[in-house]
């Protein structure tokens, strides 16, 4: 079995000494002088060089990942002891960021538990060591769910954060057993009681001053809006009407003023020559210099005075000259890119849509929860009263499949395609009872979300039509009525389908009703020959503000007037996003179109 992949063990060993000296020493490696930690940051960069260029030859992943782990944080570590000491040092400060030096300055306070077992930590906190007390309380308090926030963070490096990871699961396996044991003991049952209790009022006095910065923040925003809209618009019209003429103006005083001078010294000059006495003469002669030194002084600084603003003129200008040409060439490129799209034949319904992987987490979870929500009790369809005997839900997709490609948070914000099932039946004393099973699935593109992140492209037929067959041959012994909902919406060709008359024969016989739902727009489809589909509709149909929404959609068609497209981040000047994207949908289907168009987002284009 090869374990190294024919890599130098001993030559990694020997490279690594620097940097593990600097592991082990951790907080400790402070107490080294500047020069020696200088020496010790050379040695391991030129070390860690050495060993990315393939000095000790080549290993698997994993052994190499926990090597280039350890330079990492070793030159992390001495960067945090500079930032310490406040001792000025580039390299590490071009090198980590402010929040890399801060995850580790925390993570460091916690290195005693490096050498330290449970039982030690248990016979500190016996002894109510006040250090052990003090760090467990910070941990209980919830550094340890902001340390793992951070250890997500992208733009921490890969390597840091990978030896970070480990260290701290270790430090955090020791507390929490530690902690696990101690609370068998009222002592400590009381203290963590107490702490609960300050993590409460700290939590309430975050709340208030964060309120309350967000309202002074947003007034300031407001008077900061309007003093920049005030100073352009006094800049444009400096520009256009006082520049040159400024400029032009500055330039004759220091003519006219030159010609001045020069104009009294040359009558002065000829004075002097008339004049017989000495004394007087000399006394004109001193006023002449005198004059002139001052006449000289007024023309450099005049001249000092032309540059200047002659220089801020140009300056204000070419700044307006430029964001005038980026919002010229930002607007060109979304001009040409809508034209590309009203050129575009048979395709126009692909990129309608834009749901963002979080988003359509989100949207999973209220459909679900609001399914179970509106089958709760007894439901009424077509005059006749159902019980309900059972509501499960079940995952439609395993996610975890994605767990080697995405980071803990972007697996739990992935949706599952999760969907519900409710058994209804009839309540009658007599004949035979009526038995209905409604099967409602949230339906997306799982892998799509999972690799880009979003989707932009309405839902196809095939895809409607892999759960209709799975409904139609069921072998529940019941009618089914099959619920898709889906924040991608649905192609005009599945909207034909599902509403002609051989869709309602082929499935209505079949014991089979179907409707769609679409999250985003609100639009409920089904056949209006299905009298079950019609019947549950109430039961599907998104609720929301109806008088919020009649503005919100009179306000994005004002916004569309006199104008070929309106982005979504304009239309959000309306309202809430959720009203705003309904309205854009809604006006689309009027003869318009709405597209994701990559670096402007949605977009309502007027056909």
């Amino acid at each position: 079995m090869v374990v190294f992949n024919e890599g130098n063990p001993e030559c990694v060993r020997n490279l690594l000494r620097p940097a593990e000296r600097v592991l082990r020493q951790g907080r400790d490696v402070t107490v080294e002088d500047f020069e020696t930690r200088k020496s010790l940051w050379e040695r391991i960069q030129d070390s860690y060089s050495r060993y990315l260029e393939g000095e000790c030859g080549d290993f698997l992943r994993d052994l190499d990942s926990t090597f280039r782990a350890k330079f990492e944080a070793a030159l992390a570590v001495l960067a945090w002891s500079f930032w310490k000491k406040g001792e000025a040092f580039p390299p590490a400060e071009k090198r980590f960021s402010e929040r890399e030096i801060g995850l580790i300055d925390e993570i460091l306070k916690y290195n005693v538990f490096e050498i330290t077992t449970m039982e030690d930590i248990l016979e500190k906190l016996y002894r109510r060591d006040e250090e052990t007390l003090q760090l467990l309380k910070t941990y209980y308090l919830g550094v340890d769910r902001w340390i793992e926030e951070q250890l997500e963070d992208p733009e921490i490096k890969l390597p840091l954060r990978y030896y970070l990871k480990r260290t701290w699961k270790s430090y955090r396996e020791k507390i929490d057993a530690a902690i696990n044991e101690a609370s068998k003991y009222g002592w400590f049952r009381t203290l963590m009681e107490d702490w609960e209790r300050e993590k409460t009022e700290e939590v309430e006095a975050v709340r208030e001053s964060y309120e309350a910065r967000v309202g002074e923040l947003k007034k300031r925003i407001a008077e900061m809006v309007e003093f920049f809209e005030e100073e352009r618009r006094k800049l444009e019209e400096e520009l256009s009407a006082s520049s040159l003429e400024e400029v032009e103006r500055l330039r004759r005083e220091k003519e006219e003023l030159i010609e001045r001078f020069e104009r009294e010294k040359a009558e002065l000059a000829r004075r002097l020559t008339e004049l017989k006495d000495e004394e007087l003469r000399k006394k004109l002669e001193e006023e002449l210099a005198r004059a002139k030194e001052e006449a000289l002084r007024e023309a450099r600084l005049l001249e000092e005075k032309l540059r200047r603003r002659e220089l801020e003129l140009r300056e204000k200008e070419m700044e307006l000259r430029k964001r005038e040409l980026e919002l010229s060439e930002k607007e060109s490129l979304l001009k040409s890119r809508i034209e590309e799209i009203l050129a575009m034949s048979g395709k126009v319904e692909k990129g309608s849509r834009l749901v963002l992987r979080d988003e359509a987490r989100i949207g999973e979870l209220n459909f679900v929860g609001r399914m179970k929500s509106k089958f709760a009790g007894e439901v009424r369809l077509l005059g006749r009263t159902y019980s309900v005997e059972r509501i499960e839900e079940k995952k439609g997709e395993d996610t975890a499949r994605f767990a080697g490609k995405l980071d803990e948070k972007s697996l739990k914000n992935l949706p599952e395609n999760r969907y519900v099932e409710v058994a209804l039946k009839e309540k009658k004393l007599l004949g035979r009872k009526e038995r209905i099973l409604v099967r409602g699935v949230y339906l997306t593109r799982v892998e799509r979300l999972a690799e880009l992140g979003l989707d932009t492209d309405p839902l196809t037929l095939a895809e409607v039509n892999v759960h209709l067959i799975d409904a139609r041959d069921s072998k529940e012994n019941a009618r089914t009525i099959l619920v898709i909902a889906s924040p991608l919406g649905f192609e005009e060709r599945v909207r034909r389908y599902v509403s002609s008359e051989d869709f309602h024969r082929n499935f209505y016989s079949e014991n089979v009703s179907l409707i769609l739902l679409d999250t985003e727009s609100g639009e409920v489809i089904h056949n209006p020959n299905d009298r079950y589909a019609k019947a549950l509709v109430p039961l599907v149909r998104l609720e929301l503000d109806e008088e919020m929404y009649a503005k919100v959609r009179e306000c994005v068609r004002k916004k569309l007037e006199g104008r070929d497209y309106l982005p979504l981040s304009e239309g959000l000047e309306c309202g809430g996003e959720e009203y705003v994207r309904r309205a854009f949908y809604e006006i689309a289907r009027e003869g318009n179109l709405v597209k994701y168009i990559d670096g402007f987002g949605l977009v309502l284009i007027r056909k």
